[in-house]
């Protein structure tokens, strides 16, 4: 019995290193968009800058897993746990690249000196960051449910680029619209499109976290 509570502690670290490198990312992610609405060149460089914090937590994790796995050779459930959170840690480093890919975007926006806003722009922010939250939350509470959420609330995210496709081209049409800032807008609305995505594969792991069922590794 004292064995199995040493693991389940070593278990336990892991989901709270998890939650610490989400919280980052979610941060990056928060950050990202307000320098890119303010045009804060100092702001966004920072961004960039911190981006490698959450590279070292992707690589402190999976070190982490590489050690449990040797030491203690887990099976079953166990495994499963230990192989979603090496895959989740890939999507959060994703998203973090993501977050300073809206940085490096913001950079080059500013030097148009033609903004041009779009609601849907924070929008699309604002629902990426609760499906973070929400497939970090299903994987502490160990809550299909919740997971199942996540990947349903893409469709919310998926419409937001639909929109702001659709009134960036309008935009064009009728010339009130930078054509580089137009492109650089559409380029952080696909990095966020891409978040709302790697949210989706987080929920997928901890499916498989708790059931052994992933669509990918389970076609049907």
């Amino acid at each position: 019995m004292p064995y199995r509570n040493q693991f389940d502690k070593e278990l336990d670290n892991l989901k709270l290193m998890i939650i610490e490198m989400g919280d980052l990312v979610i941060e990056q992610i928060t950050d990202g968009f307000q320098s890119f609405l303010k045009m804060d060149i100092t702001q966004s460089e920072q961004i960039i800058q911190k981006d490698k914090l959450v590279n070292d937590f992707e690589y402190r994790i999976e070190k982490e897993c590489m050690r449990i796995i040797l030491k203690e050779q887990p099976v079953a459930k166990d495994l499963r746990l230990i192989t979603a959170v090496l895959k989740m840690i890939t999507d959060l480093e994703r998203i973090g690249d993501h977050a300073a890919d809206i940085s490096k975007m913001t950079i080059f926006m500013e030097k148009t000196h033609s903004p041009f806003s779009l609601p849907e722009m924070s929008n699309m922010t604002s629902a990426c960051q609760k499906m973070i939250k929400k497939s970090l939350s299903s994987f502490v509470q160990n809550n299909i449910l919740v997971a199942q959420e996540v990947i349903t609330d893409d469709d919310v995210v998926d419409a937001y680029f639909e929109n702001v496709k659709k009134n960036v081209a309008s935009a064009i049409r009728s010339n009130s619209i930078d054509a580089d800032y137009a492109l650089y807008l559409m380029m952080v609305a696909k990095y966020l499109e891409r978040i709302g995505d790697h949210a989706v594969n987080i929920g997928e792991w901890v499916i498989f976290s708790l059931t052994g069922e992933h669509k990918r590794l389970n076609p049907q």
